[in-house]
């Protein structure tokens, strides 16, 4: 058969039926792994995700609030709001709010039993004006988002969009975590 100025001894469509066949395996390799990596990681813990929802519908709950210096041992520039949530006495979630000079941090730790189950932290900076040189205190982007599962007392797993403190490979995500959620638990304690 001749092709292109070359002689070949076998038919083409044998190779085209090839080529087409390891194309489609290609694509659909591709397929599975992006879907897998774009999966949301809260899919993995739905009982999790459902205790999550299920505290903060909860309208029972007694809510002890404290501002600025009662917890903060530096007051910020926004300062700072520690929310903690509690049924029949014990901690259901804290919600801890910092206003800094770029931004406002987030973040609300969740429990079962007493016991931290999910950590949520979100960061949202003020607009930056490139003309001025200055930030709009009025607008914010979301900067980042970080999802923390925990069971038994240890991370397990863990989700990031962004950039954050936890890219730096000597800060320990798990012991951070909690020593600043011990922390927050033993400030709202003391206040009730």
């Amino acid at each position: 058969m001749l092709v292109g100025g070359m002689v070949y001894s076998q038919p083409l469509a044998p190779i085209v039926k090839t080529s087409m066949k390891n194309i489609f395996i290609l694509l659909f390799c591709l397929i599975v792994c992006l879907s897998t990596i774009a999966q949301d990681i809260s899919d993995k813990y739905p009982s999790l995700i459902k205790r999550v929802k299920q505290i903060n519908q909860d309208k029972s709950l007694t809510i002890t609030t404290l501002e600025n210096e009662a917890f903060l041992s530096q007051m910020t520039e926004g300062g700072g709001e520690l929310t903690g949530f509690f049924k029949s006495g014990q901690i259901q979630k804290i919600t801890r709010r910092i206003g800094l000079s770029y931004g406002v941090e987030i973040y609300e730790y969740y429990f079962t039993d007493g016991e931290l189950i999910f950590v949520y932290e979100t960061f949202d900076g003020f607009r930056h004006i490139e003309r001025s040189r200055e930030f709009d205190y009025t607008k914010t982007e979301r900067n980042f988002v970080g999802r923390y599962y925990f069971k038994n007392g240890k991370l397990i797993d863990s989700e990031t969009t962004g950039h954050n403190r936890f890219e730096d490979d000597t800060i320990d995500i798990e012991s951070t975590l909690i020593k600043e959620v011990n922390y927050c638990v033993d400030i709202l304690r003391k206040a009730r």
